[in-house]
């Protein structure tokens, strides 16, 4: 599975809430598969994933908030000490997440310019 960086906090944060209805069925799936499947390996990509599949921000094969978004992944792959192109298992890129951005202050200054940063700070991890 290919995953931008700042997806792993999405994944693991994730209620419900979507965009739309084909957006949160799409989230949803993919979120089930990874709890279902924790060795699932993930390659860090820059660019649109398969998370952004069904994303609106998606537009002709890029995203509309590619600065932004581009920012943040940058941020993940430096807190949690990934490479782009690097594949791990889902389980190892959680547990890193956690570690290095939940369990820390890079949360919120990774996250804080969001939309759903309200609804992910009070939500506990998947």
């Amino acid at each position: 599975m290919n995953l931008r960086p700042h997806h792993a906090l999405c994944i693991q944060k994730f209620t419900g809430h979507g965009y739309d209805r084909a957006f949160t069925d799409h989230m949803t799936k993919l979120c089930e598969t990874l709890r279902n499947q924790p060795e699932t390996p993930v390659r860090i990509i820059s660019g649109c994933d398969e998370l952004c599949a069904f994303c609106p921000n998606r537009e002709n094969g890029s995203c509309s908030t590619l600065e932004k978004v581009d920012s943040m992944d940058i941020a993940v792959r430096s807190a949690a000490g990934l490479s782009p192109g690097g594949t791990l298992p889902w389980r190892e890129l959680a547990g890193l997440a956690r570690t290095n951005i939940f369990e820390t202050d890079q949360f919120e200054k990774i996250c804080s310019d969001c939309q759903w940063f309200a609804l992910c700070r009070s939500t506990p991890l998947n």
